[in-house]
C-alpha cells in the first residue's frame, strides 16, 4: 500500500483581511483618543474650578495680598456690630467665575466668677 502524505497549505492573510484589520484598529484607536481628550478636559475643568475656590477662600480671609498671575479679585470687606463680612468674587485667566462670602465675629471672653 502506497503512503501518501497530505501536504498542509500555510498561507498567511489575504490583502482584503489586512486592510479590514487596519481599519477596524484605526476606528478604535480613534474612539479610545477621542474618550482620552474627553477625560483629559474634565480632568482639567475640574482641577481649575478647584483652584479657583482654593483661591477664592484665601481671598475672603482678612488682610491677604492679592494674586498677580492673571487672576482678578473683586473684594469688599464690611463691618457692622464688630463683625466683618468679607465678599470675595473671583474670575480665572480661562474665564471661570466665583464669589463667595464669609462673615467672621470675634467671640467674646466669658469672665469667670
Amino acid at each position: 500500500m502506497p503512503v501518501t502524505t497530505v501536504k498542509s497549505l500555510e498561507r498567511g492573510f489575504s490583502l482584503i483581511e489586512v486592510l479590514c484589520a487596519m481599519a477596524l484598529f484605526s476606528v478604535v484607536m480613534l474612539a479610545l483618543l477621542g474618550y482620552y481628550r474627553v477625560l483629559q478636559q474634565g480632568f482639567q475643568s475640574q482641577w481649575h474650578s478647584r483652584q479657583l475656590w482654593r483661591l477664592a477662600i484665601e481671598m475672603s480671609e482678612p488682610d491677604v495680598p492679592l494674586p498677580t498671575d492673571g487672576w482678578t479679585v473683586s473684594r469688599q470687606q464690611t463691618s457692622a456690630a464688630g463683625c466683618v463680612s468679607i465678599a470675595v468674587t473671583i474670575i480665572s485667566p480661562g474665564g471661570r467665575t466665583g464669589q463667595l462670602s464669609r462673615l467672621y465675629c470675634p467671640q467674646k471672653e466669658k469672665s469667670q466668677e
